[in-house]
């Protein structure tokens, strides 16, 4: 409470006021850089699910694009037998 006196001496209430603000505003800026720091981490969580999916994805279409080579292949030997 001594500091509050000074400053009220030094600077009156104006300066008080002034500096409560600027108190609040670091306070404040500190609460928006943890939630910048949270949004960036939940983008990055996204972009990395996003980044799995479509690798997933390209995985099962490969596997498809193999399944009907060898079907193919297998229906074209199945079908040379028969002529035989």
């Amino acid at each position: 409470m001594d500091i509050v006196t000074e400053l009220l001496k030094a600077w009156g209430p104006p300066g008080i006021i002034t500096v409560i603000l600027w108190i609040m505003l670091k306070k404040s800026e500190a609460r928006e850089e943890k939630k910048d720091m949270r949004i960036q981490m939940l983008e990055n969580m996204v972009i990395e699910s996003y980044d799995e999916r479509i690798e997933a994805a390209n995985s099962i279409s490969d596997a498809i694009h193999s399944n009907t080579i060898a079907l193919s292949a297998l229906t074209n030997e199945i079908r040379a037998a028969r002529h035989v």
